[in-house]
């Protein structure tokens, strides 16, 4: 690992790192992977496979059989989560439902769901991203606590599944280790996020709600995840390539 991917994986504990290796990935990122995963991209048929476009019959397909792929399938429950958290915090009904403390909570995870989806856009060469997908939050009342909470819940449930099922899939390369380095660091914040919700819904309470309901966090199966994400995304996602995970 070169010493400047180092600096910048440590950085990421702090919001001025984070900025910093959001700069360097966006270049130095797209140098690493260029001659590799992104060859598979270049023909017509890919790139309408990674989803040119968007919106109501729009397909988006994320190949499993390399690291790009994997980055693909993670920015795309960031960008699900970051909408969700922005609906929340800038509904007209958010200081009505929550008080100051859980507006204060809300906004810092929104705050954190956008760094991820920013960092994954910068760290995918253009060529080889996703496009931004179009959210379906019609089902959430964002004027209900419950609702949002719930919703909440499941969503970071959600992700810290998403990435321990996908994390076993990154390459024995340097690139895929230090993609899964940073897979690491943003897993563990969306589970102390998963904590935190629970906590909300269920203050100190024991049991399926509580703030870790297990000793051990499950994994998902990237085809499984996709489809629990389905309902709250316009377009249609589908899995290819998908290692069995045993």
């Amino acid at each position: 690992m070169s010493e400047q991917l180092r600096e910048g994986l440590a950085g990421l504990g702090s919001p001025t790192g984070r900025r910093g290796f959001l700069k360097w990935s966006g270049a130095a990122a797209a140098v690493v992977v260029v001659g590799g995963a992104c060859d598979n991209f270049g023909d017509k048929e890919s790139v309408e496979l990674l989803g040119a476009r968007t919106g109501p019959g729009a397909v988006v397909t994320f190949d499993f059989s390399n690291d790009i792929g994997i980055l693909n399938f993670a920015f795309a429950l960031e960008q699900l989560e970051a909408a969700f958290y922005q609906a929340v915090v800038t509904s007209s009904t958010f200081a009505a439902t929550f008080t100051t403390q859980e507006q204060r909570i809300l906004t810092d995870l929104r705050d954190h769901e956008v760094a991820h989806r920013d960092f994954f856009k910068a760290a995918i060469p253009a060529g080889s991203r996703i496009p931004d997908l179009t959210p379906n939050l019609s089902s959430v009342n964002l004027a209900n606590k419950a609702a949002v909470l719930t919703t909440a819940r499941t969503f970071e449930d959600l992700g810290v599944q998403a990435y321990n099922g996908a994390g076993p899939l990154f390459s024995n390369t340097a690139q895929g280790q230090a993609f899964l380095t940073v897979a690491g660091k943003i897993v563990s914040v969306e589970a102390r996020h998963a904590a935190a919700i629970r906590d909300l819904l269920n203050p100190k309470t024991k049991g399926v709600n509580s703030f870790a309901p297990g000793d051990f966090d499950d994994f998902g199966a990237p085809g499984n995840i996709l489809g629990l994400a389905q309902p709250f995304i316009v377009e249609t996602l589908r899995a290819i390539n998908v290692p069995t995970i045993s």
